[in-house]
């Protein structure tokens, strides 16, 4: 899946009531690396799609892959 797409699902399920920075400490991560998820310059690795999913409630595949 292209990192552009994942980024924009990314976005809209952070919505505006979230800051990067309460996502990023809620799965452990930095708030720098929410921003480049977000934007498209980094694909998270495996333990933080998960943790993503997680947080967002939604399926990991739906997330990443568009199943």
């Amino acid at each position: 899946m292209d990192l552009e797409v994942i980024g924009k699902r990314l976005r809209e399920l952070r919505g505006v009531y979230r800051t990067q920075a309460e996502v990023a400490e809620a799965i452990g991560v930095t708030p720098a690396a929410i921003s480049q998820y977000e934007n498209g310059e980094r694909a998270p690795g495996d333990q933080t799609k998960i943790a993503l999913a997680k947080y967002y409630g939604v399926p990991v595949g739906e997330l990443f892959f568009g199943e």
